[in-house]
């Protein structure tokens, strides 16, 4: 679909989730994304600031697909993509400066995983289990 048509059929129909200061081209999807829909309010602003600050990304993951048992994707909180005009470790240092944030981590093929959870984690690796989860202080 065309970036226009998509950007016109998403004002239309979700009106909150339109990217009204962003970009469409800025951000694009994986071809098992199905879109935004399933995403909170709060997962969309916290996407428009993050592509604010760090430029295009390619969401990979938002609401479908194996996740963790208890993962905020499945809460529709949380988004994967990989930055496509910075490094992941710029777009890691970016996310967790955000106020909107939770759990930030980063995978070593390069993708961010950024969530709107209630916990402040961060983690590196492949699994958060190997590498310690640590809370962020003095943010809130």
């Amino acid at each position: 679909m065309r970036p226009f048509a998509l950007a016109a059929l998403l004002a239309v129909c979700c009106p909150a989730l339109s990217f009204a200061n962003v970009p469409l081209q800025q951000v694009s999807f994986q071809p098992q994304v199905k879109g935004l829909g399933c995403l909170k309010p709060e997962a969309v602003a916290m996407i428009k600031e993050l592509v604010a600050k760090i430029g295009p990304i390619q969401i990979t993951s938002t609401c479908g697909g194996r996740h963790a048992r208890r993962s905020q994707h499945y809460r529709g909180n949380a988004i994967d993509f990989r930055p496509l005009a910075t490094s992941s470790r710029k777009a890691v240092a970016v996310a967790k400066s955000l106020q909107s944030t939770g759990g930030v981590g980063s995978y070593s093929n390069g993708l961010v995983h950024v969530d709107v959870g209630d916990r402040e984690i961060s983690w590196y690796g492949h699994k958060r289990s190997r590498r310690v989860a640590y809370a962020r202080l003095g943010r809130r």
